[in-house]
């Protein structure tokens, strides 16, 4: 649990902006075979999304 903290803490926000872009991009492909996974999916990217946005706006705030 220590290291999935420590990744969102450390990790850069475009990182996490250009992952959220790739769950979103792979969800697309088990859109019709699993829509419930997709929509999981979806939120988890927009969940990193917001997270990885509000870190990049907040760090011009600290310098």
């Amino acid at each position: 649990m220590n290291k999935i903290t420590s990744f969102f803490k450390e990790s850069s926000p475009l990182k996490l902006i250009l992952i959220s872009f790739g769950i979103a991009v792979l969800s697309y492909f088990i859109q019709k075979p699993l829509p419930n996974i997709f929509m999981g999916l979806r939120l988890i990217a927009f969940l990193l999304f917001v997270y990885g946005l509000i870190r990049l706006l907040n760090t011009d705030k600290k310098k």
